[in-house]
């Protein structure tokens, strides 16, 4: 037997031994994996102020940026239904007159919740301030370790909504996943939701509170542009929800705040009686003609942010539309 083999001999008997003893596995180099945390959140309160700060000035950044190098600075701030929707809006911006951006001074933005636990995605939600004293609403994520925070989903708060409270930010708010106690589920609630804003055809939403401002901006809206067409045309109205925007963070003490995005496509079709439709600005610049004689398809992105209740009806504490494709002819 050679010395080469007589030690790879020693070594395998050496590892038996180890074995076959009990020696801990630590003892050899070899350690488990440590267990995840779930009780606190991953980063500290000054961290994740850092990083809103951080984020949301970015955002700023692309938002007030020249169309050469906006897009650049926007996939880098942005992703989610934030990005889909700043891309939409500066589509529409492209064909308007530029206007100076006014400098403003806003206040810190205000970190509401850090998602708790080790676990991605991670989330943490941020309420920032209006010029006009209005309040919105951010919610920035990073999927996994090697991708930073940028901004999901950001809308305006509805006059007079609030956030029900949500755990310390030391102790971080559970992501909400499915099977989880909450009266709807957070899918099941989008897809109520878009059902029922269908025109003229609506569904009945039994488990959301029908009073709030935005849904019944946009009925009325659909209702109103219906009686004006009168029988010179026709409208249809279909929301589809983005099932891969949907997330939910936990309040205290039960319940969850849901942010979705739901795609509304208005469809609006000429009759025998009616000659030519003229649409409206913003269709214009998108599809460069003033005047349709036969139909016409919107595509409007709907933000929307829910409070569900541990018990009672979910609410819309948010909310947010941009106009992002448009066909006619």
């Amino acid at each position: 037997m050679s010395r080469s083999t007589t030690q790879l001999a020693a070594v395998a008997a050496l590892s038996l031994a180890l074995a076959g003893c009990g020696v801990g596995t630590g003892l050899a180099g070899v350690h488990d994996a440590p267990a995840q945390v779930t009780t606190t959140a991953p980063i500290s309160p000054d961290t994740a102020q850092a990083i809103a700060a951080r984020v949301l000035a970015k955002a700023a950044e692309a938002a007030a940026a020249k169309p050469a190098d906006a897009q650049k600075l926007r996939t880098e701030a942005l992703t989610g239904s934030a990005l889909a929707v700043a891309n939409a809006a500066s589509r529409l911006e492209s064909g308007a007159a530029a206007a100076p951006t006014p400098l403003t001074r806003t206040e810190p933005p205000k970190v509401l919740a850090v998602s708790r636990g080790t676990a991605w995605p991670r989330l943490i939600l941020v309420q920032t301030a209006t010029a006009d004293g209005g309040a919105v609403l951010n919610l920035l994520v990073s999927p996994d370790a090697r991708t930073p925070f940028r901004l999901s989903v950001a809308a305006p708060m509805q006059p007079g909504a609030s956030v029900a409270a949500l755990d310390s930010l030391n102790a971080g708010s559970p992501v909400v996943t499915t099977g989880s106690t909450l009266p709807v589920q957070p899918a099941a609630l989008m897809t109520e939701y878009a059902a029922s804003l269908a025109y003229p055809k609506p569904a009945a939403a039994k488990d959301i509170d029908p009073a709030d401002p935005f849904s019944a901006a946009v009925r009325a809206h659909a209702a109103e542009q219906a009686k004006a067409f009168g029988k010179l045309a026709s409208l249809k109205q279909v929301h589809t929800v983005e099932p891969q925007s949907t997330v939910a963070i936990a309040l205290r003490g039960g319940g969850a705040l849901v942010f979705g995005l739901v795609e509304r496509t208005d469809t609006i079709t000429l009759g025998k009686g009616g000659k030519s439709l003229t649409p409206s600005t913003d269709f214009q610049r998108l599809v460069r003609k003033k005047t349709l004689t036969k139909s016409a398809t919107l595509r409007t992105y709907e933000t929307v942010v829910f409070t569900v209740p541990a018990e009672g009806k979910a609410s819309v504490v948010a909310a947010d539309e941009v106009l992002f494709s448009a066909k006619g002819s």
